[in-house]
């Protein structure tokens, strides 16, 4: 429980830290004077001041902020937020976002290179070489044989013997039809067990929706050359993101229009148990998730809602049209505070549907 707590709060600060550097680097770039660069919400547990700007991590371990000259208020100083012309304060706005898509791309790119399952596409469309090394068990069913068994979740399963023959397994479907063509039956099993690699003797149970008790997966890896991960990566961070602007779309069109969540979109808590998923099936998978939710928090920022980085740019896109602020600079901060409320009670939305989902 303790490593994926520390996992969870690495991995929350390296995506806002990522986000937040976007916004700092473009704004010093445009010479815009950065009062605050903060990790996480106030109260603050460090800080220190370096030249014009504090550096500050904070309590709370959700979201970050850069804070501005000028942006939430009036100001002459023509190094202020508010003195940039549009195209400075549009490179600004969406710095943050872009770094996260970057972030996220490097990193898919690495794990590809270096021989990694992926995340949307089919195996069979990329190239390199393609290994399937064991059936993943990522879920093991409360009281079945599978737990008596000492399976847990992380643990692989390479192969079955019974009677004499032996069967290894080159897909998570072929473990399953394995295990429902042998019910009541003993089998060995050749698995890792926490690291060791041991036989498993088990007897199926006569269960034909569960035998075994498990939820298994290919621990596929694709191992691609270095000269063509970047673009399979990039594709792939394109496939996810256009996956997630889908899965956005559905949770902000259910819930304006019938008052409630879409099943399987999670929040805070969510994000916590697949971190704890995650650490039990390795670094790599770890990985794999921070990529992902770079690319979640990316494409969450860029809507076009208040306070959001995506809600500034089109105050900013409207100015650029009319030639002019549309609406006077403390009308504005009051909608991005109305709409910073608004997520707040999202967040609390989506937390309370976390924690009933896991009581169910």
């Amino acid at each position: 429980m303790i490593t994926t707590i520390i996992t969870f709060l690495i991995v929350l600060g390296i995506l806002v830290f990522v986000h937040e550097l976007g916004h700092f680097i473009a704004a010093k770039r445009a010479g815009v004077v950065v009062e605050e660069f903060s990790i996480f919400i106030p109260p603050r547990i460090w800080s220190k001041k370096v030249g014009e700007t504090r550096y500050s991590i904070n309590l709370i371990p959700f979201g970050g902020y850069v804070k501005m000259l000028g942006e939430m208020d009036e100001s002459k100083n023509p190094r202020s937020y508010g003195n940039q012309t549009p195209f400075k304060r549009f490179m600004i706005s969406i710095a943050g976002v872009l770094v996260n898509i970057v972030f996220a791309w490097a990193i898919l790119t690495v794990g590809f290179a270096a021989g990694m399952p992926p995340l949307v596409s089919d195996p069979d469309s990329l190239p390199g070489e393609k290994n399937v090394n064991g059936i993943l068990v990522v879920f093991v069913e409360e009281g079945s044989v599978a737990e008596s068994s000492g399976f847990t979740k992380g643990d692989l399963i390479y192969s079955a013997t019974y009677n004499g023959e032996t069967k290894t397994f080159a897909s998570d479907q072929e473990l399953i039809d394995y295990t429902s063509s042998h019910l009541g039956q003993e089998v060995v099993f050749d698995a890792e067990i926490g690291g060791e690699r041991k036989d498993i003797s088990t007897t199926i149970s006569e269960n034909k929706e569960a035998p075994l008790g498990i939820a298994p997966l290919d621990n596929l890896k694709v191992k691609i050359p270095w000269y063509q991960a970047p673009y399979v990566a990039f594709r792939e961070t394109y496939m996810i993101s256009k996956a997630t602007v889908e899965v956005l779309g559905d949770l902000f069109g259910t819930l304006f229009t019938k008052g409630k969540i879409v099943e399987g979109v999670g929040g805070p808590v969510a994000i916590y148990s697949f971190t704890s998923l995650a650490v039990d099936m390795g670094w790599m998978v770890v990985i794999q998730f921070v990529a992902l939710l770079s690319i979640g928090l990316a494409m969450f920022n860029i809507l076009p809602f208040p306070a959001l980085d995506g809600g500034r740019i089109l105050f900013i896109v409207l100015e650029s049209i009319f030639g002019k602020k549309v609406i006077k600079e403390s009308v504005e901060n009051i909608i991005h505070l109305v709409g910073f409320g608004l997520l707040i009670v999202l967040f609390i939305l989506l937390t309370y549907n976390d924690i009933s989902r896991l009581i169910r």
